[in-house]
């Protein structure tokens, strides 16, 4: 019974720890395109920080640059909702997608357009140098 207890605190503890951890490999620019229904593609990227604290911020580098009123992460769906508004248009943007890897798929609303989403985490492993 000791050690099913030990397991089980050993579990509660760890699941912190786990969560953040999947929550820091956020931390980047994602970058790829998104379709409104019947149309042709968008670029959009997105750059998202995770603090000391485990606060998750973002913000639109493009369609048009804008920071993030909401950034959040639920590491048990890994579902990720970012939402900004354009302070020269007033349009309203809202991503929702899955994180898997290094990817992110879902939809986004841009005012009256909705469409699907991928982007795809930049990654940079840099060349020896050759002689």
């Amino acid at each position: 019974m000791k050690f099913f207890s030990a397991v089980v605190i050993a579990a509660v503890l760890a699941a912190p720890v786990l969560a953040a951890d999947s929550l820091s490999n956020l931390d980047g620019t994602w970058s790829g395109d998104w379709m409104i229904k019947g149309g042709i593609p968008n670029a959009v990227t997105v750059q998202l920080s995770v603090s000391d604290a485990g606060k998750l911020t973002g913000k639109f580098l493009s369609p048009t640059a804008m920071e993030c009123t909401t950034s959040s992460y639920a590491a048990k769906t890994r579902q990720l909702v970012l939402e900004a508004t354009d302070d020269k248009t007033n349009t309203h943007y809202r991503l929702v997608g899955k994180v898997s890897g290094t990817e992110i798929i879902g939809t986004i609303e841009s005012g009256e357009n909705t469409g699907t989403i991928r982007l795809v985490k930049w990654t940079y492993f840099p060349r020896p140098f050759s002689s």
